[in-house]
């Protein structure tokens, strides 16, 4: 960390890559190397790994694809630092972002994130509500409709709770990710970001946007733009792991059921936190 106060938490980034070459030459090759950065490499067939290498990344390689979680939790038992920030290999961030959110999460037990832009500067609806598969659907295939109106958040400024965030970046204090227990290994891919809001949540823990804190995103979701039936599988063998791990996202009832209602509710129609 370059950072010259020593007060400040000290930062790791984790970054997983399969086969994200042309990913990290987009967005990391303006990397200013004010944390630590370590990318986890899933066993790509391309030279992601040389490429983090190059742009001064610590590069952990593994010899089997353990998919989006398992690799983000082999980089948090490597990463040195207080906080971790989890970064997709298509955003591009720095010190100004960094900071702004390692410093939010240290304030408290929470999973900070920024508010994600595409390319051209619009923003991306990083921030949801609960996860209920009818606005999930609705999200996907009709996404003017009033179901993902509640669903899907744009925080243009100011701080945000909300009930769960895309994980293309997000960031915690090591107590915090230990006391939620780590991304959970069930979920190769999709539905991981739900789950960790969702079960820090039952912890007492918040998951918040920070509005003020714009950062690019060159998402492009394979579900949605190639429909390959491969991609399908995966995103329904993972939506029936997370709905059978938090039923009360199919019927809202019991205290968690509860919980997650009143995080709803507050999304979008309560007072910006402090």
């Amino acid at each position: 960390m370059n950072w010259a106060d020593a007060d400040e938490p000290t930062v790791s980034i984790i970054t997983v890559t399969f086969n994200s070459r042309a990913a990290l030459l987009e967005y990391w090759s303006g990397w200013d190397g004010s944390a630590e950065w370590i990318v986890v490499d899933n066993a790509s067939t391309d030279d992601s790994a040389q490429v983090a290498r190059d742009l001064g990344a610590r590069v952990i390689r593994l010899e089997t694809n353990l998919g989006f979680s398992g690799a983000n939790n082999v980089g948090a038992r490597a990463a040195s630092g207080s906080v971790l920030g989890f970064v997709n290999p298509d955003v591009a961030i720095q010190q100004p972002a960094v900071r702004a959110l390692a410093e939010r999460a240290a304030g408290g037990r929470r999973l900070v994130a920024p508010q994600l832009v595409n390319v051209d500067g619009s923003p991306q609806e990083n921030g949801r509500g609960a996860p209920y598969p009818h606005r999930k659907l609705a999200h996907m295939f009709r996404p003017s409709s009033r179901a993902n109106q509640k669903y899907s958040r744009v925080i243009s400024s100011g701080i945000e709770n909300v009930v769960w965030v895309m994980g293309a970046a997000v960031f915690a204090t090591r107590e915090v990710f230990d006391e939620i227990g780590g991304w959970n290994e069930q979920f190769f891919i999709y539905y991981e970001d739900s789950d960790i809001c969702l079960r820090a949540l039952n912890k007492g823990i918040r998951t918040e946007v920070l509005g003020d804190v714009k950062v690019t995103h060159g998402w492009s979701r394979a579900t949605v733009h190639e429909r390959s039936s491969a991609i399908w599988k995966i995103e329904f063998s993972s939506a029936v792991k997370f709905y059978a791990s938090h039923p009360y996202c199919l019927i809202p009832i019991g205290p968690r059921g509860r919980t997650m209602r009143e995080a709803d509710r507050a999304v979008g129609g309560g007072p910006r936190v402090s």
